[in-house]
């Protein structure tokens, strides 16, 4: 797969993320266990499929200019807003942190004709054939060989249809996940109707609302605030007076509240 890739600081202007043959024989045996036993199952073989393999996704990648190759860095993945795009990204990681972090964002699945943006179709999140999930899992893999990145520090984030984006695909898959960032999300019970729900216990979360939302609105936040604490995640919600601009220096709370996160023993190296 060569996913087209912009990257944004002086260590280069584009370049391809290239896969390279795994050696399971390198991993220490209590994990080559798990390898061998992970590769003979169905999910390996989804990610090693045609549709996977072929797919060519935009994606942007962020990395800070003061880049620092011994450092392993906590990874942001962005779903962008409604109607933009994953250039989106560039302002986002500077708006909260250009030092921090490491950013990923890829297009959104759904073209809006009327505003030549692109949006989050979440009742099935597709790339064509290729399910979000692995597009977003061989990409993640493929940047961590091209840059330092902790394989514990991997939080989603996203803003409007993308925080719905960003929080399905932590459901799906909570075990890839440190935590979520969702600013503004439609808050849609419906998606939290998952057999993988109880694997969020102690999962942290942060979560904007806007105090401006119509009641309809705030009862649907209501309601995935409360699955999402029964199911035992740590969820913090942040009342604002409007709905946040992911590109303003509003956001630079997240890079605090991520920071805290990892501060905590459960993050502690």
């Amino acid at each position: 797969m060569f996913n087209r890739v912009r990257h944004l600081t002086q260590i280069g202007s584009e370049f391809y993320l290239q896969e390279t043959e795994f050696d399971s024989s390198l991993l220490p045996v209590e994990l080559r266990e798990l390898y061998d036993s992970w590769s003979q199952s169905g999910e390996a073989d989804s990610l090693s499929s045609s549709a996977v393999a072929e797919s060519d996704w935009p994606v942007a990648i962020y990395v800070p200019e003061r880049y620092e190759e011994h450092y392993a860095y906590p990874l942001v993945i962005w779903f962008h807003s409604n109607d933009t795009d994953e250039d989106q990204l560039e302002d986002f990681m500077n708006a909260m942190s250009s030092q921090n972090y490491i950013g990923l964002s890829l297009r959104a699945n759904s073209y809006c004709h009327s505003t030549g943006g692109y949006r989050w179709a979440t009742n099935g999140l597709q790339f064509g054939d290729v399910a979000l999930r692995d597009l977003l899992h061989i990409t993640t893999c493929r940047l961590r060989r091209a840059f330092h990145i902790h394989s514990e520090r991997i939080f989603v984030a996203g803003s409007g249809g993308g925080a719905d984006a960003a929080m399905q695909v932590l459901i799906q898959r909570p075990s890839w996940f440190a935590g979520g960032i969702f600013l503004d999300s439609a808050g849609q019970p419906d998606l939290l109707q998952s057999e993988r729900l109880m694997d969020l216990r102690g999962k942290p979360m942060l979560q904007t609302i806007s105090r401006d939302i119509s009641n309809d609105q705030l009862a649907r936040h209501v309601e995935a605030v409360r699955l999402l604490r029964a199911a035992g995640a740590n969820v913090q919600v942040e009342l604002k007076d409007r709905p946040i601009d992911p590109c303003s220096g509003e956001v630079r709370f997240i890079d605090h509240w991520i920071m805290s996160q990892l501060s905590k023993p459960a993050f502690a190296t």
